[in-house]
C-alpha cells in the first residue's frame, strides 16, 4: 500500500427480533438476490462468470460454504446534491457463504475494494444481531466519499433485512 492508500474500517449492528433464528437470519444474508436488492444506489444487476473464481481471504476461507459468485452491478452514486451531477459506478461483486453469513467483496473504478462479512452472531443479552465488518480499501481522497456512503446507507439495509425478516418485506 503506497502513502496515497488508505484503510477505513467500520461495523454496524442491528438487533432481531425475538422470533427469528439463526438459521432465517443466515439464509437471508445468503439470498445474494436479496442482499443487492437492498443497495439503495443499485441501478442494474447482472451475474458474472470469471475466467478463474475469485480469490477469497484466507482468514474467510476456513468458512465458505461452496462456491464463490459474481456479478456486475451499476449503481448512480449523486455527486453533487438534488441529482444536479450523476455517476454510474460499475462494479464487480464477489459473494462467498460463510457458515455464519456471507463474505462481499466489491470492486470498483480508481482501485477501490470492499470487504464485507456479513455475520448472525449473539449479542450480550442472548439476542441475535446483524453485524456488518466493513474494511474499505482506496485512495485517501476517495475515503471520505466510501466511509460517507456505507455510515449513510447501512441502517436502511439492515432496516430492509428485518422487515424481510419479520415477514413484512417483500422478496425480490
Amino acid at each position: 500500500m503506497s502513502f496515497l492508500s488508505t484503510k477505513a474500517q467500520l461495523v454496524h449492528k442491528s438487533p432481531l427480533p425475538p422470533k427469528i433464528t439463526r438459521e432465517q437470519a443466515i439464509e437471508l444474508l445468503q439470498d445474494h438476490e436479496f442482499l443487492l436488492s437492498c443497495d439503495p444506489h443499485l441501478a442494474k444487476c447482472e451475474p458474472l462468470t470469471p475466467s478463474a473464481p475469485p480469490a477469497v481471504p484466507s482468514a474467510v476461507q476456513p468458512r465458505m460454504l461452496g462456491e464463490t459468485k459474481s456479478y456486475k452491478v451499476t449503481d448512480v452514486i449523486h455527486t453533487l446534491p438534488a441529482g444536479l451531477w450523476d455517476s454510474n459506478v460499475v462494479s464487480t461483486y464477489e459473494f462467498a457463504k460463510l457458515d455464519t453469513g456471507l463474505f462481499v467483496r466489491i470492486r470498483s473504478p480508481l482501485s477501490m475494494v470492499m470487504e464485507t462479512v456479513w455475520e448472525i452472531k449473539e449479542g450480550p443479552d442472548g439476542g441475535l444481531a446483524i453485524v456488518e465488518n466493513v474494511e474499505i480499501s482506496c485512495s485517501r481522497l476517495l475515503i471520505g466519499i466510501a466511509k460517507g456512503q456505507c455510515e449513510n446507507a447501512w441502517e436502511g439495509i439492515h432496516g430492509k433485512m428485518v422487515k424481510r425478516l419479520e415477514g413484512s418485506g417483500e422478496a425480490p
